[in-house]
C-alpha cells in the first residue's frame, strides 16, 4: 500500500482528487489533505507520503517553497505538482526540487490515471528489483541514499551490511573513512536534521517528537540534540518561531 497526500487548496479540485484515486486505485492510502503550504510540511513530516500531489499556487507557502523544505526530509518522494496554465513557465523551476511531474489545471482524469500509473509501476520495479552489490567506485553514494530512506526503520549496521553483502567490520571502516563519521554519529545526524524540522513545523511535543525517531527517551533526545545543536530543542523551537503552524 502506498501512501498519498493531497495539498491543494480549492475545495472542488481536492474533492475530485479523492473521490478519483479512492475508486480507482485500491493500493493507494490517502493519509491526509493539505489546504496550505505550512500544512502540507506537517502532514508530510506526520506520514511520510510516497506520493505528493502538490498545488503550485498554496496560501501562506507555496508549492514550490513546500516541496524545497518537504525534500530535506523526504528526498525519494514522487512529487507532482499541479499548476495552472499561465504558471506554468513558474512550475518549470520545480524539476530543480525533485518534481517528477506536472498535472495542468483543470485536471483530465486520464492525466492523472496516466501520472500515477507511471509513478506506481516505478515504484513497483524498485521494489521488486534484486539488490545487487554496486562497485566499488559506486558503494558510498547507494549506501547513503539507502540510509536517507530507511533511518527511521531501527536500520542497524548488521542490516546495512547484510543488504549490501558486505562484512559489517569491513562496512564500519569503510563508512567512516568516506564519510568522515560513523555509522551510528551519521543517523543521529540525520535524525537531529528530521527533528529540527519537525519542531518548526509541527506542534508536537519534545517527546512525542523524539519517539517518532526512535529515541529511547525524551530526555536522552534532549541530550543529543543540545551536543549538536548548541541549544536544547525547547530553545530551537522558540528561535524558529517565525514559522507559523496551521
Amino acid at each position: 500500500m502506498y501512501k498519498l497526500l493531497i495539498c491543494e487548496d480549492e475545495s472542488l479540485e481536492r474533492k475530485a482528487l479523492n473521490l478519483i484515486i479512492q475508486r480507482h486505485y485500491p493500493n493507494i492510502h490517502l493519509v491526509g489533505s493539505a489546504t496550505t503550504g505550512f500544512e502540507a510540511i506537517k502532514l508530510a513530516h506526520q506520514h511520510l507520503p510516497d506520493i505528493i500531489l502538490m498545488d503550485i499556487d498554496m496560501p501562506q507557502c507555496n508549492g514550490l517553497d513546500a516541496q524545497k523544505e518537504i525534500c530535506n526530509f523526504l528526498p525519494n518522494v514522487n512529487t507532482v505538482i499541479i499548476t495552472a496554465y499561465n504558471e506554468f513557465t513558474y512550475a518549470q523551476q520545480a524539476i530543480k526540487c525533485g518534481v517528477i511531474d506536472f498535472l495542468l489545471k483543470p485536471i483530465a482524469p486520464n492525466d492523472l490515471y496516466n501520472c500515477l500509473d507511471k509513478i506506481l509501476g516505478s515504484m513497483k520495479k524498485k521494489d521488486t528489483s534484486p539488490t545487487v552489490p554496486p562497485k566499488y567506485t559506486d558503494y558510498i553514494q547507494e549506501i547513503l541514499n539507502y540510509i536517507d530512506y530507511h533511518f527511521l526503520d531501527d536500520l542497524s549496521l548488521s542490516d546495512l551490511a547484510c543488504e549490501f553483502n558486505l562484512n559489517e567490520k569491513y562496512l564500519s571502516r569503510y563508512f567512516k573513512q568516506k564519510t568522515g563519521t560513523s555509522f551510528t554519529e551519521y543517523i543521529i545526524k540525520l535524525k537531529i536534521e528530521r527533528s529540527k524540522n519537525m519542531l518548526k513545523f509541527s506542534d508536537a511535543p519534545i517527546y512525542e517528537i523524539a519517539a517518532d525517531l526512535n529515541f529511547n527517551d525524551a530526555s536522552y533526545f534532549t541530550k543529543v540534540f543540545q551536543k549538536q545543536e548548541g541549544i536544547s530543542p525547547s530553545q530551537y523551537r522558540k528561535k524558529a518561531g517565525n514559522f507559523q503552524i496551521v
